[in-house]
């Protein structure tokens, strides 16, 4: 570096915030838009299973056709209620329900990987037998 030439400390800070600034912003910007289409998948899937959920016709052979009750799953703690739209799944140690299409919530955790199967063969047989609600 010549002599002539002299470093602006105050504007390469101001540059360096800008920089900074915009890659923040982009970030936040990035996850709110990710964050927002998921809620929003959401909202439709949960909005068209509503929907579905009240279909009946009948066929005409007489057929009459309508739609699968759900099971609702109240967590031991009875903190949450979901409704189990078909599927059921250990992870580690928590029971997840299938809360729609491609949604799945944790219902509850348990001590032991094997406590957590029981609990899923529990909601299983619920939604077998038709009930409309079980409590864990």
């Amino acid at each position: 570096m010549s002599e002539n030439e002299k470093i602006d400390v105050d504007e390469l800070v101001d540059e360096m915030e800008d920089r900074l600034r915009e890659m923040i912003e982009d970030a936040v910007s990035e996850a709110l838009d990710d964050q927002m289409e998921d809620v929003v998948t959401c909202a439709v899937q949960d909005a068209i299973e509503d929907a579905l959920s009240r279909l009946e016709f009948v066929l005409s052979d007489g057929t009459q056709v309508r739609s699968k009750q759900p099971t609702y799953v109240l967590s031991p703690d009875k903190s949450k209620l979901l409704c189990c739209r078909g599927g059921l799944r250990v992870d580690g140690t928590c029971l997840m329900v299938q809360a729609g299409v491609s949604c799945w919530r944790d219902i509850a955790c348990y001590p032991s990987r094997e406590e957590a199967i029981q609990a899923m063969e529990k909601v299983k047989n619920a939604m077998l037998a038709h009930k409309e609600i079980i409590e864990l």
